[in-house]
């Protein structure tokens, strides 16, 4: 009987936080666009417009070359720009969730964790519209196997577990340091750039391919090409490498944020 009413007990604080999370979400989404002349349509012009900035600047002016089984340059750049670009906001805005949410974070009984991944969700959610987008454009120029677009997924899962573990680093390090946020802005940038959105891995030195063998994004960016676009199952090494260091970058970072959490409502 005991054991019942704490299984019940337990199904009744998942449900809350999750029902939590989805109210969060939207607010995040709809706060974002209020106000604006596009409103949400902001969120599928976004994505195109970065894709004609990337596609001019690397492919029409430094003549960056698609790799073969690539129809066009944007194939190549959108599969692997817009999950970084989730990941992207995903850890900026973790850095000032807490501080820019302080009433909450004084409220002892309010799951603050929440405020991290909510904001890391909300990213995701503004991805899947651009992921809808870029489906779009396969379809027209015959490069779309929707059973081959299953493989996005598992990708989606291990970028949110290696996005919220970032991104509750820098939200416990930008509690007690506030110099933490522009450096999250500058890591984010020299990260985007050791890693082959813009420009194919084959194009990297051999003396450098280390790096490119120890990013998890770069190796995410690989998965999510093969979904999309290559139609292939991506290398077992690959995979497991990701998994296993999302998967620790989680655990790590869920651990600090806890033993931290004492602490926040004094700092902020």
């Amino acid at each position: 009987m005991i054991r019942l009413r704490r299984m019940s007990s337990l199904k009744s604080d998942l449900y809350r936080k999750f029902f939590l999370l989805k109210e969060m979400v939207v607010r995040d989404l709809k706060s974002r666009y209020a106000g604006s002349g596009l409103g949400v349509l902001w969120a599928f012009a976004s994505p195109i417009l970065w894709m004609v900035v990337y596609t001019m600047v690397f492919s029409g002016i430094l003549r960056v070359p698609s790799p073969p089984g690539y129809a066009s340059f944007p194939e190549f750049l959108l599969a692997g720009l817009l999950p970084w670009m989730a990941v992207q906001e995903g850890v900026s805005r973790s850095a000032t969730a807490l501080t820019d949410n302080a009433a909450m974070v004084k409220k002892t009984v309010f799951p603050i964790e929440m405020l991290v991944f909510s904001a890391v969700l909300a990213a995701v959610a503004n991805q899947l519209i651009a992921f809808a987008i870029f489906a779009a454009y396969l379809a027209v120029i015959g490069h779309l196997a929707l059973p081959w677009v299953l493989l996005v997924l598992p990708a989606l899962a291990v970028q949110i577990a290696l996005t919220f573990g970032l991104g509750c680093f820098v939200a416990t390090a930008a509690t007690f340091v506030r110099d933490v946020v522009p450096v999250v802005g500058i890591a984010l940038t020299v990260v985007f750039y050791a890693t082959p959105v813009v420009y194919p891995a084959d194009l990297v030195p051999g003396r450098l391919r280390f790096l490119i063998e120890a990013n998890p994004f770069a190796h995410l960016t690989a998965w999510y090409r093969d979904a999309f676009t290559l139609h292939q199952m991506p290398e077992a090494a690959s995979i497991i490498y990701a998994t296993i260091f999302a998967a620790a970058v989680l655990a790590a970072g869920a651990a600090l944020f806890r033993r931290a959490r004492p602490h926040f409502a004094d700092l902020i």
